[in-house]
């Protein structure tokens, strides 16, 4: 099973910071109703915002009042 090291980062909010799998970081994700929603999955699995698969950067709405970011890592089983 692989896991993801996460961070997330949102205005109003303190970072919160997980190792968890793809379905349960996203399943996290859908459960504080983030302005926009959730990154695809494809995003996180396969491109993000990084040369390496498996790691990166999404950001929703940079500069915006409803402005939040994502990073990952998988993690090598």
């Amino acid at each position: 099973m692989t896991q993801y090291v996460w961070t997330l980062r949102a205005p109003g909010r303190q970072d919160l910071q997980r190792v968890t799998t793809l379905e349960e970081m996203q399943d996290t994700l859908m459960k504080l109703e983030l302005p926009g929603g959730v990154p695809p999955g494809w995003i996180l699995t396969n491109t993000g915002n990084s040369d390496v698969a498996g790691h990166g950067h999404y950001t929703h709405n940079a500069g915006g009042k409803d402005e939040w970011s994502l990073t990952w890592t998988r993690l090598d089983s």
